[in-house]
């Protein structure tokens, strides 16, 4: 049996960082609807029974691209207690 693709909406913002979503489900264990707002102020609205539902077919995993890794913290700076 093979695992059910995964995405985040952490990752979804990372890779689309010019889109706005909004997710929401009005009715308790009803419908979640994912809202994608283009720059241009087009909206797109996707409805499923699951936040992961709806981010996997507006975002399906192949087009999604992989956030890059965060450069390493800078090294430690000496205080004035050293």
């Amino acid at each position: 049996m093979t695992k059910p693709p995964t995405c985040s909406l952490d990752a979804i913002r990372l890779a689309y960082p010019h889109l706005g979503l909004a997710v929401y489900a009005f009715e308790p264990g009803g419908a979640v609807t994912l809202e994608v707002h283009a720059a241009d102020g087009q909206v797109f609205s996707f409805t499923g029974l699951s936040e992961q539902a709806v981010l996997l077919r507006a975002f399906p995993p192949d087009i999604i691209e992989p956030a890059p890794e965060p450069p390493p913290p800078p090294p430690p700076t000496q205080n004035i207690f050293d």
